[in-house]
């Protein structure tokens, strides 16, 4: 039987969505790299409400939220995913844990881009499962880009509003598998 070109792209397709599968990587940075991790969500939070209108109303009134400064997000043929680390807070803008969002997704892709992310948490009930790590769903993303104007603050889904920020552009399709982001509290 002759081997077909079809075969070889399902065997490529498969490994490399395995080789992308989250294979345990720690929810908490390095200690040399917190600061850093801090400092880019101050950044990225500054970011956020200076192009979202409402948006510091919205997690004035909310449980907390996570920010992730610097989401990789990369497709290859028919596989791709998202990588980052992020900082936690509670309502009262306190650092309350680490998050770290990993997911492989399959589908036509191609690319590697970069941008910055928003998870709100609505209420307590809501952050409590992301803090005992049994979140799940998917939502979508509203898309901010500071140069093409500014967005509006994003309803609620199930409990949680996601924002997503230019960084290097975005790819298509701003959805976020709540399932993949993981919490480790402070001193963890």
């Amino acid at each position: 039987m002759p081997f077909r070109f079809h075969t070889l792209i399902w065997i490529v397709s498969i490994s490399a969505l395995l080789l992308a599968v989250p294979t345990g990587c720690s929810t908490v940075p390095k200690e040399q790299d917190q600061g850093k991790l801090i400092d880019d969500s101050r950044t990225a939070i500054g970011w956020f409400t200076a192009n979202v209108p409402g948006l510091q109303r919205q997690l004035d009134r909310s449980a907390g939220y996570i920010i992730y400064p610097g989401i990789g997000q990369y497709g290859i043929v028919i596989t791709g995913g998202k990588f980052g680390r992020g900082v936690v807070y509670n309502n009262l803008n306190q650092q309350v844990g680490w998050a770290n969002l990993n997911s492989a997704s399959a589908g036509l892709q191609a690319g590697a881009q970069g941008f910055k992310m928003l998870v709100v948490f609505e209420n307590s009930e809501t952050m409590q499962e992301f803090e005992s790590n049994k979140l799940t769903g998917d939502v979508g993303a509203t898309i901010v880009a500071a140069d093409e104007g500014k967005a509006g603050a994003a309803s609620f889904t199930d409990g949680v509003a996601v924002y997503q920020g230019a960084q290097t552009g975005l790819m298509a399709g701003a959805s976020v598998g709540l399932d993949y982001m993981r919490f480790a509290p402070l001193g963890e």
